[in-house]
């Protein structure tokens, strides 16, 4: 290869980097903006605000490394719902997330947050069955 070529594809390869950091960068803000509304959406009571804010993030592209955070926001909003005991919200906000994560890692955690949902809620047959399949996943069976 010819060192014009070359550097003409080290170029390429560095401008698609830096878009994917810019977008990247972009997603981050409007994630984090829209987690601190759903943040003093439930700090406030203002329930009716929480799912449509959060489902606004799950909508957002997030790369492959960067999916924990979906899964931390969901696991956040969850527990504080937990707390002022709007259980049924809180899983709301867990199954949306669970349609959009991909990797095992990130569908056993969710699994988890539910078992402890479900435990909160005095059902624990249920989430005795969310901890087993969290354990599956973790354990790569399908």
């Amino acid at each position: 290869m010819s060192r014009l070529a070359s550097l003409f594809t080290i170029l390429v390869v560095s401008t698609a980097w830096l878009v994917g950091q810019t977008d990247w960068e972009k997603t981050r803000s409007i994630a984090e903006a829209q987690h601190e509304i759903v943040m003093l959406a439930i700090k406030n009571k203002q329930y009716d605000k929480v799912l449509p804010n959060s489902k606004k993030i799950f909508a957002l592209t997030f790369p492959a490394n960067r999916e924990h955070l979906l899964v931390d926001h969901a696991k956040l909003s969850s527990s504080l719902l937990v707390e002022q005991a709007n259980y049924p919200l809180a899983h709301q906000i867990v199954d949306e997330a669970i349609k959009v994560v991909h990797n095992n890692k990130s569908k056993a955690a969710l699994l988890k947050e539910k078992a402890v949902i479900c435990s909160r809620e005095g059902h624990d047959g249920d989430a005795m069955k969310f901890f087993e399949q969290a354990v599956k996943l973790e354990e790569g069976k399908p």
